[in-house]
């Protein structure tokens, strides 16, 4: 009988060396695959974070800009049939203009300036305070008479306020004369570049990140790190080729070198339509670099692991090669026989149990087969000994299979209903003593998809507030709700085109509203509340956000009988 082959020392001890090299370079490899990888996940879920902050500062500076526009809507309406000789000593529109000022927390100051040139009335001056002179500000040379008004207001560059010496810059609407064409003269509403600063750094994710608001022209607005010289900051010439791209309306976002300062960043860019307005928000390529070290930790981790005992499981093989060579065949085939051994038996074992009972239970019917109540009985458990063999045939199964599901996202409807329950609960805790809210509505109302569920629930706790207000001896705030059949036809929303709707409704029993409050519900700046205790813009708010989200606010009231609003949303 021929022996058993026998390896060379020498090859042995070479596929030890290659094991070796391997148990080194398999991690490595690993390693590295998993290292390039994971940067990718980590630059994309950065570009993500970034997208999505440029996003916020968008909304950011257009809320800011919008707000301003509203307080120039309300003096030019002010102003309506005043000449220019009869502005400058206007007491109630001085006040008029120190009250807007006043409300708006992010002013930087109201001004109003004559075909001439000349600043007559600011909101951060005396009335009887001689008149300046700004005839050579940008923003007057870009407005001049006879020019075409803009639908939105010129934005000017950065200066140092006369009076304060804070830095501003101002959005300017030309005041138009008969024929539509601008009179020379202008509505001046100022912005402080350090309000939009103090907010960007409280949403920096490193110190090294930066944010700018800039024109299109590359005049910078606010920025951080703020310019050396704030005044006139503009970008710099290589912004060229950035600027062109967002005057043809490209968004982008770029990796390396930022166009707005050189330096290595991941910069996102967004740009305000109406106003000629970008902002660029650039996350520092260290975050991004400090993101994939934190996500190659444990991979790094692992495989130092995964070399440390690999190398060593060589070594202890190779040690016991020599003693265990002619033994490692038999205890292989012993384990074999050892497994399918503890297979067989610990199966045998289960089916024989039910086995035995099943057999047990079949003696019984046999013995007891007139006795009805007793067959039942065995039947029962005949039944539960099935149950048993399919759950253990069931486990085996399972063994082998795999699901692999796939998360889908999705715009879903609102469970209005579940919402405005948890919201009457929030609403009783808030309110105050002696106000009572009851919710009166059906299951099973939805909205469409799309509706903010957030933006919702905010109209409804501001209606909630108004009802309050107009209950100081304390009542009732009652929310309903139901489904409008389709086409709606309410009298006051003629406009809501045909479609399933609901309508939802704040009743009190307050003080109520005359027919000429109710005629001006929703309108900017207009408010029943004293001063400083309302700003007019609530029920506005609430309007807007019915109209993006295709509905409508409507409203009844008698005056000493309480009111009632409607919310009407669309519906799934």
């Amino acid at each position: 009988m021929r022996g058993k082959p026998v390896i060379p020392p020498a090859a042995r001890a070479g596929g030890l060396r290659l094991l070796r090299a391997l148990a080194v370079l398999l991690p490595l490899a690993a390693l590295a695959a998993t290292g390039f990888g994971t940067y990718h996940a980590a630059e994309q879920a950065a570009r993500g974070r970034v997208q999505r902050v440029a996003d916020m500062l968008h909304e950011h500076a257009l809320r800011a800009f919008e707000a301003q526009e509203l307080t120039i809507a309300a003096i030019e309406q002010r102003m309506l049939g005043q000449d220019w000789g009869a502005v400058a000593g206007d007491r109630s529109l001085f006040d008029f203009l120190r009250a807007l000022d006043a409300v708006n927390q992010n002013s930087g100051g109201l001004a109003l300036i004559d075909p001439g040139g000349l600043q007559v009335m600011s909101s951060a001056r005396t009335l009887d305070a001689p008149a300046q002179d700004v005839s050579g500000q940008d923003y007057v040379a870009a407005l001049p008479a006879g020019s075409p008004i803009r639908d939105a207001p010129f934005i000017g560059q950065v200066v140092r306020d006369a009076d304060s010496g804070t830095l501003v810059f101002p959005l300017v609407r030309p005041r138009a004369r008969a024929d539509g064409m601008s009179d020379g003269g202008a509505i001046l509403a100022a912005l402080w570049p350090a309000n939009f600063q103090s907010f960007y750094r409280s949403i920096l994710e490193t110190p090294q990140d930066a944010v700018t608001l800039f024109r299109l022209d590359g005049a910078v607005l606010a920025a951080v790190p703020a310019p050396g010289s704030p005044e006139g900051a503009a970008l710099p010439r290589r912004a060229g080729d950035m600027l062109r791209a967002l005057r043809r309306g490209h968004v982008a976002t770029l990796r390396g070198p930022s166009p707005v300062d050189g330096v290595a960043r991941l910069t996102a860019f967004r740009r305000l339509l109406r106003h000629d307005i970008g902002i660029a928000y650039g996350l520092s390529e260290q975050a991004l670099l400090r993101e994939w070290a934190r996500r190659m930790l444990g991979p790094l981790v692992g495989a130092g692991l995964g070399i440390a005992l690999l190398l060593a499981a060589i070594w202890q093989a190779e040690r016991a090669m020599r003693s265990r060579s002619l033994a490692e065949a038999r205890a292989r085939g012993a384990e074999r026989q050892a497994t399918l051994g503890l297979l067989a038996g610990g199966l045998a074992h289960d089916f024989g149990n039910i086995t035995q009972s099943v057999v047990a239970a079949a003696r019984l019917l046999d013995r007891h087969a007139e006795d009805q109540e007793r067959v039942r009985q065995v039947a029962g458990h005949l039944a539960r000994h099935a149950e048993r063999a399919t759950a253990l045939s069931r486990r085996l199964l399972d063994t082998t299979r795999r699901i692999d599901p796939v998360a889908l996202t999705t715009a879903q409807p609102i469970d209005v209903s579940a919402s405005l329950r948890e919201l009457a609960l929030l609403l009783n805790a808030t309110l105050g003593a002696g106000i009572r809210v009851r919710c009166e509505v059906p299951p099973g109302l939805r909205s469409a998809p799309g509706l903010d569920r957030a933006e919702l629930e905010t109209a409804l706790i501001n209606l909630a507030a108004n009802a309050r207000d107009a209950m100081p001896q304390g009542g009732e705030v009652r929310i309903t709700a139901h489904r409008l059949s389709a086409p709606p036809t309410p009298r006051d929303a003629p406009d809501l085109p045909p479609g399933a709707y609901l309508r939802i409704s704040v009743s009190d029993s307050g003080h109520g509203m005359p027919p000429e409050v109710l005629a001006r519900l929703g309108e900017p700046f207009f408010t029943t509340k004293p001063v400083g205790r309302g700003t007019g813009l609530g029920l506005a708010m609430v309007a807007a956000f019915l109209r993006r989200a295709g509905g409508a606010l409507t409203a009844q009231s008698t005056a000493g009988r309480g009111s009632t609003i409607h919310l009407l949303v669309p519906a799934s």
